[in-house]
């Protein structure tokens, strides 16, 4: 029975399209599929019946900005004159409803919604107006420098004439007499920069000095004891009481290097004694006696 009806002249066959419609879903069939409950939008961000969008614009779960008005007004207007002679005028009314509240609710996003945030709008307007014109400018005169012909390029520069250089007779003269004269007559080298060198206590003055104490008393003593006598009347005492102690320190490395001395250290940061490598129970040495 319903293949009759819907084969038939009867009331089925108003479900047949009276001529193409673009659409293969319709097109391919020679009886049309169900008639479809709800028109289908495909469009940015989107793809689905239009009841559902409508849902989910009005529960703010979509972002209806996205959503192109041209776009959607085309494929409502496309669905309803394709399903015209198949879907009932109160169905359509439905339909139209429906992709109304949308219109609305899309447009809503287009206006501002006080006046305070109108005169914001505006601003923000003629300021993004302003930036587009002077990037315009900036791009005109980027294509206008890029069009000129390029410096080594295109075009090269001419080399500057030498310039001839003024003199007379006497300045001629002058300059042969000084070539002539060669050396002579030409101001002394420029002076050698030498820094002034402290009479401080050195290393070689420390090895002589320790050399000569550890061979008079082989057992040694501490470090400090092997330091020079040093006068009160030294530009810098402090400096000088430095540089002796690095320069006995140093040379007493340098002894014990070669096995000609021995230090010795107890603890961390602790005094350093500092004897001869051989010797034998002999007394210890006393800077007052010596």
């Amino acid at each position: 029975m319903t293949d009759a009806r819907l084969a038939g002249d009867g009331e089925g066959a108003g479900l047949r399209p009276a001529a193409a419609t673009g659409d293969p879903l319709w097109d391919d069939w020679t009886v049309p599929p169900r008639v479809p409950a709800i028109p289908e939008l495909h469009v940015d961000g989107f793809d689905g019946p239009i009841d559902l969008l409508l849902e989910l614009a009005e529960q703010q779960r979509i972002d209806l900005g996205r959503v192109s008005i041209v776009d959607l007004a085309e494929q409502f207007v496309a669905a309803l004159a394709r399903l015209s002679a198949h879907v009932s005028l109160e169905r359509r009314a439905d339909w139209l409803v429906m992709a109304s509240r949308l219109v609305l609710l899309r447009s809503r996003l287009l206006f501002p919604a006080s006046p305070a945030a109108a005169a914001q709008a505006e601003r923000d307007a003629a300021a993004e107006l302003r930036r587009l014109a002077a990037l315009a400018v900036c791009r005109a005169a980027a294509a206008w420098l890029q069009a000129r012909p390029q410096l080594g390029t295109d075009v090269f520069a001419r080399p500057q004439p030498v310039q001839p250089r003024d003199g007379g007779y006497v300045a001629l003269l002058e300059a042969c007499l000084a070539v002539l004269r060669g050396r002579e007559g030409r101001p002394d080298t420029a002076p050698v920069y030498r820094p002034a060198i402290p009479a401080l206590w050195r290393v070689p003055d420390a090895l002589a000095r320790l050399r000569t104490l550890l061979a008079a008393h082989p057992a040694g003593g501490l470090l400090q004891q092997f330091l020079p006598p040093l006068t009160p009347d030294e530009p810098d005492p402090r400096l000088a009481t430095r540089a002796a102690l690095a320069s006995t320190f140093v040379a007493g490395l340098e002894l014990a290097r070669t096995g000609t001395a021995h230090l010795a250290q107890h603890e961390a940061f602790g005094p350093i004694h500092l004897a001869a490598a051989d010797h034998q129970r002999a007394p210890v040495f006393d800077p007052v006696a010596a």
